[in-house]
This record gives structure tokens, C-alpha cells and sequence, in this order.
């Protein structure tokens, strides 16, 4: 039985307006990795210093401050690292220059289209949907296809369509490796079925998800020398693992951030930006179940935090989460908590999600 005609031409619609097959120039970023001391951070957009957290991003117009016997690292977006040592305040350009850099923000994390309600919760576990490789670009390696796994199914079927053909394999498991041919600079569309008659496709209400591009050579060969740089560097495991998390995002290679990001998570980190970043990276490909999860653990490490950017992303995150997932009155409150912390901070919401809050607690 062929893949669903209609999801392979919105699959391809997809492909052309997001220009998923081409490079995407975004903005560079920097990363504040490590600090001893008293070290605060001012971003543009906030109206006072905030204790430094780890791994928090930056741009050449935010500050760092240094107290007596402080210092801070910067891992520039040009993958050097920037020592500062002597007290005082400093542009992070006057360490980190601007301009083309392979560290880079993804160019589509606040698309919309993840914001619209979907199923709810309840029914959504119950379905072998899709967890990777799902809504992103692969390197031309074999992939191991994952799914939620289905209570009561004992059988599954998997199926890979591209152009050159349909690729499929049966399982007993909640995972298969695809050992089919994959070309490079073309699309290839997933489902999954489960022997009780559900599949991964009943998932889609407003948006398909089930599908993956493999880059092009010559952009994959770019991509492996740079990530091939930074292993070389002198980073611990967390430090390069969110370097590597932050690029594989910058360039929608949403698969590897994810595998880098979940083994920080089984290593037992307890920065809680591993947990945001991973949460963010669920969401932006539709997994809201397991973003819910990874929201969750990364929120109880920061019980004891009064002014933290990355709590309150992480609020907003699990509000837009429950929103998606039909759980309103839990929306609500994630999301007023998070306003609230985006107000101590000083920094405002953009129009996107400010018109969501009011939409939720029902305000003009």
C-alpha cells in the first residue's frame, strides 16, 4: 500500500516554502560556557544584570560584567573561545567578532505552525507516532527509525517512500533500522503501523511531521569539517554536546541535536539548559508529549532560581505545550508564570507569543 499522495505533495509544499533544501543564513550566536565568581550578564533587551547562568546564549551587543577575582569563557560563533579575566563590564564584541559564523540560531524556531491545537493528550499516547528521524535534514548515514510505542500492539510496520522507491520492515520493537538507500538532496516520507490498525499518519491534524531530507553532499562534507573542529577542542562533554546542540539546530539538522542532547540527559546533567534546549528541539518538530517530559525535569532544577531566562523559556515552552496538547487551564498557568518572569527580567515577549498568552487567558 503506497504512502498517502496528499501528505507526500504537502511534504514537497513544505520542503519549497521553508527552503528546508537550501542553506539558511541566520543570525550567530556565542556562548557564556564557563565562569568562576561574581559574573553577571546583560542582554540588549533587559533592563538590569542577571547572575550569569551555563551555556547561556549571546549576541555582540549583550554585556558581561566580571567582579573581583571573577573570569568568564565565551565560545565565539567563529568556534574560538574568548577569556576574560580582569573585573569590569564588556560588549561581548569586543571578544567575540560579528559577521559570518557557523554557530548560528535556527532560522525557523518560532514558526507557528507547531502553535495550532493538535490531539489531545490522551489520544495522542495512545499512537506509534513518529519521534525521529521526524521533521529534519539527516546526513547520508543509516538511521534507526523510533516511535512511541503502543500499548497492546505487537507487531509494526514501517514504511519509507522517497522518489527512488518505498522502503519497508516489520518489527516487534518501538524501533528499526533503516538499512534503505538514501539519496542525497532528496525527501523521504515515514509511517508507522501498528498490528491494531493505527498509524503514525493520524497524528497529523495541521501539520506533517513524518518526513526527513538528506543534505547534499557538499553541504554535508562543510558541515562534517565543522563538527569535526569542534570535537577537536578542548570542552567537557556538556560544553561540547550543547556547541554541537546549538549548531545541528542552526542548521535543521534537528535528528543529531536531539541524539546529543537526550545522551546529556542520560548522563544525568543538571544544567538546566540541556533540558530547555531539548524541550525547545521536541516542540519545534511536534514531539509536545516529550517536550512536556523534559520541560518538566529541567523546571525542578531551577526550583531555588529568581531571575532566569532560561526558567522562563522553559515556562513559556510548557505553556505553548499544554495549549497544544488541549490542556488549557495548565496552559494558563505556565504561561503567566512565564510572563511574569519575562517582566522581572525586562524583557518583553514578541507580538507571536504575547498573542498567545492573551489568547489563552482570555485578554483583549
Amino acid at each position: 500500500m503506497k504512502l498517502n499522495w496528499k501528505r507526500k505533495i504537502q511534504a514537497t509544499l513544505t520542503l519549497i516554502i521553508i527552503g528546508w533544501a537550501t542553506p539558511v543564513l541566520s543570525t550567530p550566536i556565542h556562548l557564556l560556557i564557563d565562569f568562576l565568581g561574581n559574573v553577571q550578564v546583560k542582554k540588549a533587551e533587559w533592563k538590569d544584570f542577571i547572575q550569569a547562568e551555563s551555556v547561556t546564549t549571546l549576541s555582540g551587543e549583550d554585556e558581561v560584567m566580571l567582579g573581583n577575582n571573577a573570569s568568564v569563557t565565551v565560545y565565539c560563533s567563529d568556534r574560538n573561545k574568548w577569556k576574560v579575566e580582569k573585573p569590569g563590564t564588556y560588549f561581548v564584541s569586543e571578544g567575540c567578532p560579528e559577521g559570518k559564523g557557523v554557530i548560528r540560531l535556527c532560522p525557523d524556531c518560532n514558526n507557528q505552525t507547531i502553535r495550532f491545537p493538535g490531539l489531545r493528550e490522551e489520544k495522542l499516547k495512545e499512537l506509534p507516532f513518529l519521534i525521529s528521524p521526524r521533521y529534519t535534514t539527516v546526513f547520508n548515514d543509516s538511521l534507526t527509525i523510533r516511535w512511541n510505542e503502543v500499548s497492546g500492539a505487537t507487531n509494526y510496520t514501517v514504511k519509507v517512500e522517497g522518489l527512488e522507491g518505498e522502503w519497508e520492515g516489520e518489527t516487534k520493537e518501538n524501533q528499526i533500522v533503516y538499512d534503505g538507500k538514501l539519496v542525497s538532496g532528496r525527501w523521504f516520507d515515514v509511517e508507522v503501523s501498528a498490528d491494531s490498525g493505527i498509524t503514525s499518519t493520524n497524528e497529523y491534524l495541521n501539520h506533517n511531521y513524518g518526513w526527513f531530507f538528506v543534505l547534499k553532499d557538499e553541504e554535508a562534507k562543510v558541515l562534517r569539517e565543522q563538527v569535526a573542529v569542534i570535537n577537536q577542542q578542548e570542552l567537557s562533554q556538556e560544553q561540547e554536546g550543547l556547541i554541537l546542540a546549538y549548531f545541528y539546530r542552526g542548521n535543521r539538522l534537528n535528528f543529531e541535536a536531539i541524539e546529543v542532547l537526550e545522551g546529556l540527559v542520560k548522563s544525568g546533567s543538571r544544567t538546566a539548559t540541556v533540558y530547555q534546549l531539548l524541550g525547545d528541539t521536541y516542540q519545534r518538530v511536534g514531539l509536545n508529549l516529550m517536550a512536556k517530559k523534559v520541560y518538566q525535569q529541567g523546571l525542578a532544577l531551577t526550583v531555588e532560581e529568581e531571575r532566569s531566562e532560561v526558567k522562563a523559556m522553559m515556562q513559556l515552552g510548557l505553556g505553548v505545550v499544554e495549549y497544544v496538547l488541549g490542556n488549557r487551564d495548565e496552559a494558563a498557568e505556565w504561561l503567566e508564570k512565564a510572563r511574569v518572569n519575562y517582566l522581572v527580567l525586562g524583557k518583553r515577549l514578541n507580538k507571536e507569543d504575547e498573542e498567545l498568552i492573551n489568547d489563552v487567558l482570555g485578554k483583549d
